[in-house]
């Protein structure tokens, strides 16, 4: 791993955004480009099975994404949110730029309901084919989250007991983000047993 000489990273930038927080329908979503002077990543060189020859070096690129998220409430302590992300980085001179994350889609339920409360998540990753040298394409793959928990006091302090499920279906997940994705997916289906307490 080495780096090169490395100039001053610059960067002119464009977003626009639109909000909405009153009524029982909110939403937030933006569009954005990045356009980079210098970016500096981690390019690799070569390879050999496990073993990475990395570079640090710098090139112009451009950034260009979108984000956004939805919430309905139907009744007081029920609600609906729809979510989702996307971003694509391209060096200026053509091509890709490494470990970009895929985009995603997703929606959440939330329920309360007195002392106890809950969600189920579902989060949908897609396939990220946009690579750079070296890279391989990283499948998409379905998440599901749920959470149960129930509130009540301790002593002076209130508290929370909470299951948490992750990854239910035990799908095999790859971070494209990480350098060491095929060696190290994602944890598979796990549960968590926690309690919080709030001073």
């Amino acid at each position: 791993m080495g780096s090169a000489d490395l100039d001053e990273e610059t960067v002119v930038s464009a977003e626009l955004g639109i909000k909405k927080t009153r009524g029982d329908t909110t939403f937030a979503a933006s569009a954005y480009r990045y356009a980079y002077d210098g970016y500096i990543y981690a390019d690799t060189l070569d390879q050999f099975e496990d073993f990475r020859l990395i570079q640090y070096t710098q090139a112009d690129a451009t950034f260009t994404g979108v984000e956004g998220e939805a919430t309905h409430r139907f009744a007081p302590g029920l609600s609906a949110t729809v979510f989702g992300d996307y971003v694509q980085a391209e060096l200026d001179d053509g091509g890709d730029l490494p470990r970009i994350p895929a985009a995603r889609l997703g929606a959440r339920g939330d329920l309360v309901q007195g002392p106890w409360s809950g969600s189920l998540e579902y989060i949908r990753v897609f396939e990220q084919d946009r690579i750079a040298d070296y890279e391989t394409t990283t499948p998409g793959y379905d998440m599901v989250n749920a959470t149960a928990a129930y509130d009540f006091d301790l002593g002076p302090v209130g508290a929370q007991v909470y299951v948490r499920g992750t990854n239910l279906l035990d799908e095999r997940a790859l971070n494209h983000a990480s350098f060491i994705s095929t060696l190290a997916p994602l944890r598979g289906r796990n549960f968590v047993l926690g309690l919080r307490a709030r001073f």
